[in-house]
């Protein structure tokens, strides 16, 4: 990392907004925000402003913390919204947010996301936001590249080019988060106990490419006062691009084998990997994670809105939604991350999907299952072949799908129900002591493998 550097400004952050009945900080995804009080967490919503890339701006934060201060951990986990909605990391980490203590902080520094969908449902609320222009959230949403019967050199082509419209976009995005950044280690107007010990920066899909960008573009050129880095931790996730640059913070890469080219072109929609190129050693701050067996998204714990989203979809036949659990892997990274960032722990080493020669094509064994990578129970303890993205047209290509093994399969694999709960409690066991799973998700997988019969 270069020793010249400028400081970030710090934004200004005033509120809490405060909200009435009729007037309510708009969330662009509200997936588990409804989860909030089971954990005795609070919203709060902060107005945000400053100069960012040589013009004003006015936008705003959301800030879910716990009511009672005390249980603060000084830990607290930052995203930006999506260009075009919603909270990809929320939706992924939430429970253990809350579990673990930590701050979550949605910044809203993408103007097209804040312009179109958040000003854009509460014009009032919003009045003062704005930004450079630029595209809109329904731009882009209305533009994702899409081709049938493709080549993966068609959509590698035809992604890489809407993907540099994000940025033309979002001008001022990254010397905002940056600035946001900088004004929460001194906590936050009327909360002195909010400041920010350890501040991890964290991305899914798009705004995974945000966080990858923010590494290596500009962590080693916007700093704290005294040079330190404004982020103690990353975590870009289902994302892809360039080997990312060694930096003087933790750097921990997730992919699921959905952003491989070889998997998602069959779906229309490019891959964000292109070829191996993501893959490099790993250093002192850096692991890689490739994950078998994980979808873009989620479908385990579906809300009424995905539900609703995908009850059209087809599926292949004699498949269902994928129980794959993206978001225990996600808990368990944050804590490692967390951990190294403090200089409490040493992750265990990357792990990689095996492919075929030096391609990007997978390697799978007899069920059709990847190999190699980040191991959980549904790979080495299958009931299923996995498919990682479901090449049925949008939006199913986001998600994966499962189709169960036939059950003189499991009988040749485990003998009986008892011995496929033995051979589930080995994995379990494994990933809890390699830190790939947390004690209290690996109990709700235990108890899932309690209801298995065959």
């Amino acid at each position: 990392m270069t020793t010249r550097h400028a400081v970030a400004k710090h934004a200004l952050i005033t509120g809490p907004v405060p909200e009435t009945a009729d007037d309510r900080a708009v969330v662009l995804e509200p997936y588990a925000v409804d989860r909030l009080p089971t954990y005795d967490y609070v919203q709060e919503e902060y107005l945000v402003s400053g100069t960012a890339a040589g013009d004003a701006y006015s936008t705003r934060i959301l800030v879910r913390r716990p009511a009672d201060m005390a249980l603060y951990t000084g830990r607290a986990l930052a995203e930006v919204s999506h260009i075009w909605g919603g909270n990809s990391v929320w939706r992924a980490f939430n429970r253990q947010i809350m579990r673990g203590g930590f701050m979550w902080i949605g910044i809203d520094s993408q103007a097209p996301s804040a312009l179109d969908l958040v000003k854009g449902g509460n014009e009032r609320r919003y009045a003062e936001m704005a930004f450079t222009p630029g595209e809109l959230a329904g731009d882009f949403a209305a533009s994702i590249p899409f081709t049938e019967d493709p080549t993966p050199e068609v959509l590698a082509r035809q992604y890489d080019e809407f993907k540099e419209r994000w940025w033309r976009a979002t001008p001022q995005s990254f010397d905002i988060v940056a600035q946001v950044a900088n004004t929460l280690r001194e906590g936050l107007p009327g909360l002195p106990e909010a400041v920010v010990e350890t501040l991890l920066f964290a991305g899914i899909s798009q705004t995974g490419g945000v966080v990858r960008r923010f590494v290596e573009r500009y962590h080693g050129h916007l700093r704290r006062p005294g040079g330190g880095p404004v982020f103690d931790g990353y975590l870009p996730g289902a994302s892809g691009g360039p080997a990312l640059p060694d930096v003087d913070v933790p750097v921990m890469e997730v992919l699921g084998e959905a952003e491989f080219q070889s998997v998602r072109w069959a779906c229309g929609v490019s891959g964000q990997v292109r070829g191996l190129t993501h893959r490099r050693p790993d250093s002192a701050g850096f692991r890689l994670y490739e994950v078998a067996g994980m979808a873009h998204r989620e479908t385990r714990f579906m809300s009424d809105l995905d539900r609703e989203r995908l009850r059209g979809c087809p599926l292949p036949e004699g498949a269902r939604w994928s129980g794959f659990p993206n978001s225990f892997v996600y808990n368990a990274l944050l804590e490692l991350l967390s951990g190294w960032a403090r200089g409490e722990l040493v992750p265990p080493g990357s792990r990689l999907l095996e492919t075929v020669g030096d391609t990007d094509t997978l390697a799978r064994d007899a069920w059709g299952n990847a190999l190699g990578g980040l191991r959980t129970t549904y790979t080495d303890a299958p009931l299923s072949r996995l498919v990682a993205a479901t090449p049925m047209g949008r939006p199913s290509w986001y998600h994966g799908n499962e189709t169960p093994l036939a059950e003189d399969d499991l009988l040749r694999l485990y003998g009986d129900a008892a011995g496929y709960r033995r051979a589930h409690s080995r994995v379990t066991d494994r990933m809890v002591g390699e830190g790939f799973l947390l004690a209290e998700d690996a109990e709700a997988l235990r108890l899932a493998a309690e209801q298995v019969a065959f």
